[in-house]
């Protein structure tokens, strides 16, 4: 897999999240749905409106607290990035300054990003020489139709060497 390994400043973003059931897949179904609902609810627009500079990138975010974890649960965020006071009807979410292997999927969502991310723990995390480090992992969503056969966004995981 092509990946490149960079290191990122903590950063802040704004957003709306869920918790999520990652046991037998459930993600994997219902995250999809929280897409369709934030593009057609409005919430979409109004994260339009709060990003921070001219980039047009959306980030949907995974973050497994400690507590979750043993009930297979997740938080997922769908944000921008995002400086200042949490505006109303968002939550804030402050990602620290990490190492990430990032990773380039290519092809209509949501098949793409889901066939990235297996091939990062099938294949990339037991062979790579890194692993997983705590944090949240990241999708980054440019601009485009991401139902494309050449949508193209990222996945970021936080790595340390082994």
């Amino acid at each position: 897999m092509d990946y490149k390994i960079v290191e990122h400043e903590k950063f802040q973003v704004v957003g709306v999240k869920k918790v999520f059931s990652f046991d037998a897949g459930q993600n994997l179904v219902e995250i999809p749905k929280f897409w369709g609902e934030v593009l057609s609810d409005g919430t979409m627009e109004r994260l339009e409106e709060l990003k921070n500079g001219a980039v047009s990138r959306y980030m949907g975010i995974c973050n497994v607290s400690k507590e979750q974890a043993p009930k297979k649960e997740m938080d997922y965020w769908i944000a921008v990035d995002y400086d200042g006071e949490t505006p109303v009807g968002t939550e804030k979410l402050e990602v620290p300054a990490l190492q990430w292997a990032v990773f380039q999927s290519v092809g209509a969502m949501p098949d793409a990003i889901q066939q990235t991310w297996q091939k990062i723990y099938a294949e990339w995390l037991p062979t790579s020489g890194y692993e997983h480090a705590a944090g949240p992992e990241i999708e980054v969503y440019g601009p485009g139709d991401n139902r494309a056969a050449n949508y193209e966004c990222e996945v970021w995981i936080p790595v340390q060497k082994k």
